[in-house]
């Protein structure tokens, strides 16, 4: 299995690539009528009550806002920050066999950096438990480890770590559960490495991430199956969808399960028409996939703007109340300027024209 560093350098590197200038969608033919596959339509549906069993898939770009540091920016990214260290390629801080040549030294460095409780949720994670206070969240897929869904109050069982996080630890050796609160300590006051509490096994000890040569947790697999099968709506949002099997998760819904993609970049597209994995978005074969081009935050209020009633007043509620860096907002999200690749706004057909 794919390690967390491919996730956290592939998520992170895409949407950097969303600053570039891309030349917008012409508007369809069908603008805002019944069968547009259009958000606004979408948004209809959720609004009238015929959504009742959301999924998230959620990656590294719903925490972009929160201040947490890239991996690769020259100067101020992590993995400049760990040259001392002398890693073979950034990917080696997450390899397991590095880990335990080098006693985790550079390991335990960058988790200083990423530790629980350093940094904010963004109006992403507020959106998250949103649904959730709307009894409309079915379970939320994370890729990230910062246990942010957590800390707005998503209650455990509603949240998947794809890739492990922060909220348990254990012996790499004899996989002896170690309180995290205990790790978190140590990482911060820099008492590293961090040895086993059993001196016959004396193994190396860190959080429950998972590393290039892991194994995900046992829980991913056994909850996707069941999950995926009931979603009536799938909400993929901040990933570039590259990273497996998390990103095959996007063709184990139903085949009529709506799926709306929030993210700077199409990701996860098909390839062809006549492939059925992946995304048909601007296909002609296109049903139900539907996409809003630009920055999370923005994507998750233009939406609660569109679901109307209560929606948007209740997601600032959330961030004012968990303290989201940027603090909550009354105004409402201009369509044209935060998505500027999508002419026609939330009203664009994301299927083509035969």
């Amino acid at each position: 299995m794919r390690g967390f560093s491919t996730v956290f350098s592939r998520s992170l590197t895409s949407f950097k690539m969303g600053n570039r200038t891309t030349k917008p969608h012409t508007v369809q033919p069908a603008g805002d009528n019944g069968t547009a596959i259009s958000v606004r339509n979408l948004a209809k549906r959720i609004a009238a009550g015929e959504i009742k069993n959301i999924v998230v898939m959620a990656g590294a770009g719903i925490s972009v806002s929160c201040g947490i540091p890239d991996f690769r920016s020259p100067k101020t990214g992590l993995y400049h920050n760990l040259q001392k260290y002398d890693l073979p390629s950034p990917e080696s801080v997450f390899d397991l066999n590095f880990f335990q040549e080098t006693d985790g030294k550079a390991f335990y460095e960058l988790a200083r950096e990423l530790l629980p409780g350093k940094y904010p949720p963004s109006p992403t994670h507020a959106f998250i438990k949103l649904l959730h206070e709307k009894n409309v969240l079915k379970r939320c897929y994370t890729q990230n480890i910062d246990t942010l869904e957590e800390s707005v109050g998503i209650p455990a069982e509603y949240v998947v770590a794809a890739h492990g996080s922060f909220g348990t630890a254990s012996c790499i050796s004899c996989r002896t559960e170690v309180d995290p609160r205990v790790i978190e300590d140590n990482i911060n006051s820099r008492n590293v490495p961090i040895r086993c509490e059993d001196t016959t096994c004396n193994g190396l000890v860190k959080p429950d991430i998972v590393f290039f040569g892991e194994d995900l947790p046992a829980r991913f697999f056994e909850s996707k199956e069941k999950d995926l099968k009931e979603a009536d709506l799938l909400i993929i949002m901040g990933t570039s969808l590259q990273v497996y099997p998390f990103a095959g998760l996007i063709n184990e819904v139903q085949p009529t399960c709506p799926r709306l993609l929030i993210n700077l970049e199409k990701a996860g597209v098909s390839s062809s028409p006549y492939v059925k994995s992946g995304l048909q978005l601007d296909s002609t074969s296109n049903s139900r996939d539907y996409m809003i081009q630009g920055r999370c935050d923005d994507g998750v209020r233009a939406l609660c703007d569109e679901l109307g009633g209560t929606w948007r007043q209740d997601l600032e509620s959330i961030i004012k109340r968990v303290k989201s860096k940027g603090g909550a907002s009354k105004k409402r999200i201009n369509v044209t300027k935060a998505f500027p690749s999508m002419a026609g706004g939330l009203s664009y057909d994301w299927k083509q024209e035969g």
